[in-house]
């Protein structure tokens, strides 16, 4: 009794213990509310079954799931309905956004990866076949004559000769099959 006289005492205490009673019954009631029912039975060729509705003759077991959307509302994906009903179309967070756009997405960055892909490859193929023009040009013949930036003939020594093959066999070696 003498903690009832304690509590008397302290109006202040009194409330803050209202408080958090009030507090806890309205977190059980909004669990409550969250939970929805799924209902188990096993049928006589022993395959076990679930529902949200019970069986006729009623042996059917009550689980209770947390967190699922009650028996009777309108979507369980209530979240991507609201998004889909966004005339904004836009999200700040990828990962709320559809599922149909993020693989439409994903399909676009497989395609350019794709893309990119293959110009790299026609960009090799076509160097391939320049390096091997030149050294069908320049391997064979001690004289090469080639045009300047004056558009006069002029004949590459062969040192420069023996460092274009050097290079254009090591190109062809890396990057030719």
């Amino acid at each position: 009794m003498e903690h009832l006289d304690y509590l008397q005492e302290h109006p202040r205490r009194r409330l803050e213990i209202r408080l958090v009673l009030l507090l806890v019954f309205g977190f059980c009631w909004i669990n409550g509310a969250a939970a929805a029912e799924v209902y188990k039975w096993t049928d006589k060729d022993g395959v076990v079954h679930f529902s949200d509705m019970p069986t006729q003759s009623g042996d059917a077991e009550i689980i209770n799931v947390e967190g699922a959307p009650p028996p009777g509302s309108s979507s369980a994906y209530a979240d991507v309905d609201a998004e889909q009903a966004d005339p904004s179309g836009e999200s700040d967070n990828p990962m709320t956004e559809n599922p149909a756009t993020l693989a439409e997405q994903r399909r676009e960055q497989i395609a350019a990866d794709r893309k990119e892909r293959n110009e790299r490859q026609a960009e090799i193929t076509a160097l391939c076949a320049q390096n091997q023009q030149l050294l069908e040009r320049l391997e064979p013949s001690r004289r090469v004559y080639f045009t300047d930036a004056k558009g006069e003939e002029v004949r590459m020594d062969d040192e420069q000769r023996v460092a274009l093959v050097e290079e254009a066999k090591d190109f062809v070696a890396e990057n030719c099959q």
